[in-house]
């Protein structure tokens, strides 16, 4: 039975203890940015950076990359606090591809203000006015998953399903198990890796936010941040995709403004997420 937006609230930190090294490598890249302009602050992200380092933190066996106009504090190894510039974020991701074997992963995750030009094309606003558009953030991630690597990208933002979209959709039949209303959709031959990007909402719609009053966590996070943190923390093992965007939806759907989150990828069949579990 899903719970209420109301008993998501006593998410307990993940040991931050890295897996073992042995097994496939796996990277972080954060990417959050708080201050749109003097006026407009997003609370969300600044208090999403702490859990989501710490979290993502925990399943990272090499380099943590963080990205943000926000002051981070972090006991999290091997993380690298970088400036949040375009060429910045493009080189990381640009490092990040060159080292991706055929089983090692990258969470990616995006938190910011999104603004839309068209139906086409939109941004989010980073500092001193550069932009980043989704298409072209999308270029990046299929062109450094291109030796074998797998990219998972958490975006939670306004819009998120049409700032940063894969060709094929991913949705779930009556019976709870996927399909892919777009499946005729293809990449171009030559790609061996596989990006999948897993979305706070669909077009048209707003992030939400949700405050937790205790904890360590204590302040405000974006909902569909902290809902898909929670099924991790209640799930352990292999994440079944048709079960995560089956929980983020129920929970979502309690918020009075029924966010729906969206996944999709550069591939069909996905029925494992490729996010490393932390070590006990």
């Amino acid at each position: 039975m899903a719970q209420s937006s109301d008993n998501l609230k006593t998410l307990a930190p993940t040991l931050a203890t890295p897996p073992s090294a042995s097994g496939p490598h796996a990277y972080t890249i954060f990417v959050g940015i708080a201050k749109v302009d003097v006026d407009y602050y997003l609370q969300g992200v600044e208090g999403d950076l702490s859990l989501v380092v710490e979290e993502l933190g925990a399943r990272t066996t090499k380099t943590l990359y963080v990205i943000t106009d926000i002051p981070l504090q972090t006991n999290v190894d091997r993380t690298l606090v970088l400036p949040p510039k375009l060429q910045c974020l493009k080189s990381t991701i640009e490092e990040v591809g060159k080292l991706l074997g055929p089983r090692d992963s990258c969470q990616i995750y995006v938190g910011g203000h999104i603004e839309i030009e068209n139906e086409e094309k939109s941004f989010m606003a980073l500092p001193c006015g550069e932009r980043l558009y989704g298409n072209v953030l999308a270029t990046w991630l299929k062109d450094a998953a291109s030796r074998g690597g797998s990219i998972i990208a958490l975006v939670d933002v306004c819009h998120s399903a049409a700032f940063l979209k894969m060709p094929i959709a991913y949705d779930i039949n009556a019976d709870g198990s996927l399909h892919y209303p777009n499946s005729g959709a293809r990449e171009p031959q030559g790609r061996e890796g596989q990006v999948i990007v897993i979305s706070s909402t669909k077009c048209g719609q707003l992030a939400r936010t949700i405050e937790i009053s205790e904890g360590k966590y204590a302040g405000w996070h974006g909902f569909f941040t902290w809902v898909f943190f929670d099924y991790l923390q209640k799930h352990p093992g292999s994440v079944d995709t048709a079960a995560l965007l089956l929980y983020l939806r129920k929970q979502c759907s309690y918020h009075p403004e029924k966010p729906s989150p969206q996944i999709s990828a550069t591939a069909t069949g996905l029925r494992q997420l490729p996010i490393l579990q932390p070590s006990a």
